[in-house]
């Protein structure tokens, strides 16, 4: 689907819909946590690596998420295979870490599978006998302009068909990113931090400039925040972020000629973002992994160009990394930690949305459309509380 087709289903905003926001509890409920990471983040896509960490047949690349093990895997023909890292005949751990394997066998007894799921060999089994009791367990695999996603959901979309027009969108805002390399050097955008706030708070929090001018004065000298935009789709969120195409800044520089200078953002429900900040040429994608209601781990990758742009490049990532740590990550953290104290108040039940369509930097409307699919999943899951309405 073209990227221009894909914009005909841009979600309109209602200015005149709901006003309450998620209860509190849903930031707070240990329940409410684990129906999420057991169903919500369990049937989802969620991102994993870059496919440089699993390039050449016969790779192999063990992960966790959510508590759960898997490991990736290239076949001799190329193609990428996804499993459940856990052996089918007693649970043994199969593979750990990464490296390149012919085959995978188990520790534990020696059962041994190609790398296309089928078993190959086990004493006093017969492999012809119901040979799909004795395959790997297999996950949903799906690359999305060199980020690999994973999925345990055997009935979910692919991201195109998930995600319609948003990697179009993103080869938009970088059309080189497929030959993007990764920023193993920097810890820059926020990189893979503890916060002790819950995930939906730090996704709140992303989705709105709102806060902007009162939390992050540096961030709103740089920023044309009255122009910035957001587009809502199906599942996901765009956000077109221009600068005040100013060379010196309060954040750090920009060099006009060379950096980014309009700041475009992405978010896919539930719990993925991507973005080219303002700055140097980049890109990155972040996971948000619930640890406890109250407890996030940011999982980050940045990308950047094979070459530097220009001589002084390297400088000015330097200083947008020191940043983008200790300045706005640090900001944001100290936001999102205070809002998930209001929310263990007894006497906090639920805020409200600001929604103004004409000026995109106070209306809330793309937090209120993460939290409408919100809704729409936990009315699917059953997931409300007697008695109570999100």
């Amino acid at each position: 689907m073209s990227a221009d087709h894909a914009m005909l289903h841009e979600i309109a905003h209602d200015p005149d819909g709901r006003k309450d926001t998620l209860a509190a509890y849903y930031y707070t409920d240990q329940k409410v946590m684990e129906a999420e990471v057991n169903d919500l983040l369990y049937n989802s896509w969620q991102f994993v690596c870059h496919v440089s960490d699993i390039a050449e047949p016969k790779d192999f690349y063990a992960f966790s998420l959510q508590g759960q093990e898997y490991f990736l895997t290239r076949t001799t023909d190329g193609d990428l295979k996804g499993y459940h890292n856990v052996c089918p005949h007693r649970g043994h751990r199969l593979v750990n870490g990464s490296g390149r394997k012919s085959v995978i066998t188990c520790p534990y007894h020696a059962w041994t599978f190609g790398l296309d799921g089928n078993l190959r060999g086990a004493r006093g089994v017969d492999r012809k006998a119901s040979p799909e009791r004795h395959q790997l367990i297999p996950i949903r695999v799906d690359v999305l302009l060199g980020l690999v996603f994973v999925s345990a959901n055997p009935d979910i979309q692919p991201l195109a068909d998930y995600a319609p027009g948003m990697a179009a969108q993103m080869l938009r805002a970088c059309p080189d990113l497929a030959d993007y390399v990764v920023n193993r050097d920097g810890a820059e955008f926020g990189h893979t931090y503890l916060c002790d706030a819950n995930w939906k708070i730090m996704l709140d929090n992303y989705l709105e400039c709102y806060h902007c001018q009162m939390a992050h004065p540096e961030f709103n000298e740089m920023m044309d925040i009255g122009s910035s935009t957001f587009s809502m789709f199906p599942n996901y969120t765009y956000q077109n972020a221009p600068t005040r195409m100013k060379a010196d800044n309060a954040a750090f520089p920009l060099d006009l000629d060379h950096d980014v200078l309009v700041g475009e953002f992405w978010w896919m429900f539930p719990n993925i973002v991507f973005g080219q900040f303002p700055g140097t040429r980049n890109f990155y994608v972040s996971r948000f992994d619930p640890l406890e209601p109250g407890r996030t781990s940011r999982y980050t990758l940045s990308l950047k160009p094979k070459e530097p742009t220009d001589p002084g490049a390297a400088e000015r990532e330097r200083l947008r990394s020191i940043w983008t740590t200790t300045v706005v990550s640090v900001e944001d953290k100290e936001l999102c930690e205070n809002v998930q104290r209001g929310m263990n108040q007894r006497g906090f039940k639920n805020g409200w949305y600001v929604n103004d369509p004409g000026d995109h930097g106070i209306s809330e409307h793309a937090m209120r459309h993460f939290h409408d699919l919100y809704r729409a999943w936990a009315d699917k899951a059953g997931n409300r509380r007697q008695g109570e309405t999100l």
